[in-house]
């Protein structure tokens, strides 16, 4: 059985520690010097029988993952982390012709269960669980549409009532149930120790590539992350441990590390096998810094052009602009919606190393670096009587005022670090998709001194902020953020007192244009049939020609281009679903803007 024994140091990347009672505390690490990259050796089960039932008393002593570092960890800030009672970890493997063997026992103060009787397996599940990723050619070097990633496997672990194994393919965005008679896990909760046991067997034909089965000197990449719910309110994770996060200063998603399928109990008595470089990589799997930046210059001397109907919309701006925007949109199209939703948990809890090593490279470094540059634009001064309006790169608008400014719908990463001086209060048209908003942006303007607007009709989970705290408008009324700004809140609440998902809302500056945001549930009788001068439009909603057609708007700037799916059953805006919009709108004059660019709106007279 696993049982209390002196740890014995293999080498300095191979540490082995036979346990029974969880996680070992330890105090936590002063010195945050980067950890080796962690190599591990799988014993065979022999002729044990292993029970997967949640108890490992028929385990036999075996070599141990620790995962208690703090260098590990991701996610600290706000509270979110308590000390290694709050998230800690062992791991053992075993294996044999058929299985591979996984036990892991986890230190959490609140365990956090499946909390839906029906698998979900379009979502990220929603509970504490340990994520099992294998990377059988060792080649995977990032995240996103990294060809490494193709025969990868991700194995999702948690207390679930069916006792299923869930194979999740990210790089595809699909998900199935393993056959429950090859496949099994069980995960308890002791609420008296604080100590969740995981346990599983997984076959090696749902792991390994077709021809290929586990032998004596096999070795795979692997990663390990435990996910960590301390929240019931919360669809995200507030903390996760991973067993390469603490190898560098920033956690690279691509950085796996090694097992070994061995033989016998001599890798336990000194004897460490040789682990086998990682194979090279021919090219950078997702374009190289230079690529991104040549992209964002080809951008910047192509600028946008109204479309008023004189060409087709393609050719509004020119043909060489069509191109990068197909080039753009193309990017947008190939990013995995599995990362993209997760990449927005991370910045959501604030997991800075997470993002940063995210970002370093391939789409989202191109966003941080559009990011940037229109950070530097919105310094320049705006003349009085116009508004400015920007593209956020992973979503929404910065709106430049004269006087400072305002956002709709902000999204991604650093927002508040690059784009605070004109972030005066923001507007949420869909509260509830966590992909329209920054939470990390929205808790500082909220505990900012004095506090800084945030116009929602619908309380949703923020970190510090009690959700019965949270100030909301009502649809159908007016609000009143800074001076100088008159904003009209547009909708209906249904008759048992609800209201819809999405809010829509007129706002007019001060000697300034009128601007009408138009989110996909705005009816036509939502609306009266004063004019604006431009028209913030959703391509989700059914009625946007005969609300174009009320309103007669100076300019349609198109919204929800340019993004990655995040829904599984609510296609993407393509960009020529966009085209095809401008060309129903027609008379209407109408402007797409790419990721970071800007245009200038005045008052008709």
């Amino acid at each position: 059985m696993i049982h209390d024994a002196a740890a014995i140091c293999l080498v300095t990347t191979l540490t082995c520690t036979l346990v029974a009672q969880g996680p070992p505390l330890r105090e936590p690490q002063r010195q945050l010097t980067p950890m080796l990259l962690p190599q591990s050796v799988v014993l065979p089960r022999g002729e044990k029988e292993i029970a997967i039932d949640g108890v490992l008393t028929d385990w036999p002593g075996l070599p141990a993952v620790i995962l208690n570092d703090r260098r590990q960890l991701s996610g600290t800030a706000l509270k979110a982390w308590n000390g290694e009672r709050d998230c800690a970890a062992l791991v053992f493997m075993m294996w044999d012709e058929d299985h591979l063997y996984f036990a892991g026992q986890v230190r959490d103060d609140w365990h956090r269960a499946l909390d839906s009787e029906t698998l979900q397996l379009s979502e990220i599940p929603l509970a504490d669980s340990i994520v099992l990723t294998f990377d059988p050619q060792r080649d995977t070097r990032s995240l996103g549409p990294d060809k490494g990633r193709r025969e990868d496997r991700e194995f999702w672990l948690a207390e679930e009532v069916g006792r299923e194994v869930v194979l999740w393919d990210r790089l595809r965005g699909t998900a199935r149930t393993l056959d429950a008679k090859a496949a099994r896990q069980v995960s308890l909760h002791d609420k008296e120790q604080g100590i969740t046991t995981y346990e599983a067997r997984i076959p090696w034909q749902e792991i390994l590539p077709a021809g290929r089965r586990p032998e004596v000197g096999l070795i795979l990449d692997l990663q390990i992350v435990v996910n960590d719910f301390d929240e019931s309110t919360d669809p995200m994770p507030q903390t996760r441990i991973g067993w390469t996060f603490g190898c560098g200063p920033v956690i690279d998603p691509g950085l796996f590390g090694s097992m070994m399928l061995v033989g016998d109990r001599a890798a336990l008595q000194g004897q460490v096998p040789e682990f086998a470089p990682k194979p090279a990589v021919g090219s950078t799997p997702l374009g190289s810094a230079a690529e991104w930046r040549d992209l964002s210059a080809r951008l910047v001397q192509l600028p946008p052009a109204v479309h008023d109907g004189a060409k087709a919309p393609e050719q509004a701006g020119g043909l060489d602009r069509f191109q990068v925007l197909e080039a753009i949109d193309s990017h947008c199209e190939r990013f995995p919606r599995v990362d993209y939703v997760e990449f927005q948990h991370r910045i959501h809890r604030r997991m800075s190393r997470e993002v940063a090593g995210i970002r370093a490279r391939g789409l989202p470094s191109w966003w941080l670096m559009r990011l940037e540059g229109m950070s530097k634009a919105a310094e320049d001064p705006i003349p009085r009587g116009v508004v400015r309006f920007f593209r956020i790169p992973m979503g929404g608008w910065l709106v430049g005022t004269p006087g400072g400014g305002f956002a709709i719908d902000p999204a991604g990463a650093d927002l508040a670090r690059l784009l605070w001086g004109r972030l005066e209060f923001a507007i949420l048209t869909q509260p509830l998709d966590m992909t329209r908003r920054n939470d990390q942006l929205l808790v500082r303007m909220w505990l900012n001194e004095p506090a800084r607007h945030v116009l929602s009709h619908i309380a949703f989970h923020l970190p510090l902020i009690p959700m019965r705290d949270m100030p909301l408008v009502v649809p159908g009324t007016e609000c009143s953020p800074p001076e100088g700004l008159e904003i009209e809140v547009l909708g209906r609440k249904l008759a048992d007192g609800s209201v819809m998902g999405a809010c829509s809302y007129r706002v007019e500056v001060e000697d300034g244009p009128r601007i009408l945001v138009v989110a996909p549930s705005l009816r036509l009788a939502d609306i009266s049939g004063d004019p604006v001068d431009v028209m913030l439009l959703s391509p989700r909603n059914p009625q946007s020609v005969e609300i174009a057609n009320k309103v007669k708007p100076g300019l349609i700037l198109i919204d929800e281009g340019f993004r990655c799916q995040a829904m599984p059953n609510v296609p993407r805006i393509r960009l020529r679903d966009l085209h095809a919009l401008q060309k129903a709108l027609q008379p209407h004059r109408s402007l797409l803007l790419a990721p970071g660019e800007s245009w200038d709106v005045t008052r008709r007279s």
